[in-house]
């Protein structure tokens, strides 16, 4: 079993927040090269915003899979998830953490469209863990082509190993076994940004 942790995140979101961020770049460049100024003041800021925004919700969430537990980086919260609390494993809509508290769902690995499950074929369910196949079939989104079926195979062969090597036989979950935790100043710079874009367009008004 390996003791390296693994972070994944949205591949198709990557790809966006750099689209987004070279338009609003080229945007703001060609206003700096007409020197059209009091544009820039007013959408500056805002090209920032949007940019930043991009960033909160398709580069910075993440799942952290590592001996320690999974940790789910959503939007602007962090959930920390021991291995003895993770009753099973769901990709319906998302990679999704059953625990005693409740559901833990991954913003970063969403369940793949209409149109990816419908080129899935049955050799790309080969070598999942077993406990993919618990209720007898798997879905699109427990391929590992998808986002959710990449991250719920890390969660899964993990999570079996540990199982296998006895290190759950306990069954002991400290309280919840799951901590989660406002990523305080993500927050606090998009109010910030937010209000500084709101009072740059006005005040141009």
């Amino acid at each position: 079993m390996t003791e390296e942790s693994r972070t994944l995140r949205p591949r198709f979101g990557l790809v966006l927040t750099v689209l987004v961020w070279c338009v609003c770049a080229a945007a703001l460049v060609t206003i700096v090269v007409t020197g059209r100024w009091a544009d820039l003041a007013r959408y500056g800021v805002v090209a920032v915003l949007v940019g930043y925004v991009m960033w909160l919700l398709f580069w910075s969430p993440s799942v952290t899979i590592a001996l320690s537990g999974v940790s789910v980086r959503n939007l602007l919260r962090v959930h920390e998830v021991s291995w003895p609390a993770i009753q099973s494993v769901d990709t319906k809509y998302a990679l999704t953490l059953i625990t005693p508290k409740g559901k833990v769902t991954a913003w970063a690995a969403p369940a793949p469209s209409r149109y990816a499950s419908m080129r899935a074929t049955k050799t790309d369910a080969n070598g999942l863990p077993e406990s993919t196949f618990m209720l007898g079939s798997i879905r699109p989104s427990d391929i590992p082509s998808s986002d959710s079926g990449l991250a719920a195979l890390y969660v899964r062969r993990y999570w079996e190993e540990l199982q296998g090597a006895g290190h759950l036989d306990s069954g002991v979950v400290e309280g919840t076994g799951v901590t989660t935790r406002w990523l305080g100043r993500e927050a606090a710079a998009l109010i910030a940004l937010a209000i500084i874009a709101a009072v740059c367009v006005a005040l141009v008004h």
